[in-house]
């Protein structure tokens, strides 16, 4: 929950640095309140923040020496890492690369007469094979990313072409 406090930190030890930005990634995502679909924000991965630079490990340092007692670092065994090209790319694709920095849009799905959902448009367009399944009542579709390590599972939105599915729910 202190992502957007970790933003502002670590922005200031990147300054006006070329190509240099933090983010968390959000997604945008629908949710049934009171029997009325609503598209809200969440955090997609709580407690990380994502650096873009191309010095990592002088970033690193700087961040250790000004900012010791923060618990960016350091709390709860939390540890700054560097994603590999897979992970990256990954990451680029879902955002939607030059979209709002960090914000997961909607995907767009259409659902065929088989009951099969196909996506039109949006982040999921981009994962091709990470997306493990289309949970259609819930609107979401999982994912599967590896960051940083083993396969964790991402949780993405999906929206319906043209209000389809309120005529089959």
């Amino acid at each position: 929950g202190r992502e957007a406090h970790a933003e502002r930190l670590v922005g200031g030890l990147l300054g006006d640095k070329e190509g240099g930005r933090c983010f968390h990634l959000t997604r945008l995502r629908n949710k049934k309140y009171g029997g009325k679909w609503r598209t809200v924000r969440e955090a997609l991965l709580p407690g990380y923040v994502f650096v873009v630079t191309d010095e990592p490990e002088q970033l690193y340092r700087e961040l250790k020496k000004k900012a010791p007692g923060c618990g960016l670092l350091d709390d709860g065994g939390g540890s700054a890492a560097t994603l590999g090209d897979g992970e990256a790319d990954f990451m680029e694709k879902i955002s939607g690369g030059g979209s709002k920095a960090g914000e997961i849009p909607l995907s767009l799905v259409e659902v065929g007469e088989d009951g099969k959902a196909a996506v039109l448009s949006g982040p999921l367009l981009s994962a091709g094979g990470r997306v493990r399944k289309i949970d259609l009542h819930r609107r979401t579709a999982e994912g599967a990313a590896e960051l940083m390590g083993p396969k964790t599972v991402v949780y993405l939105g999906v929206e319906f072409k043209d209000g389809e599915r309120r005529r089959r729910c």
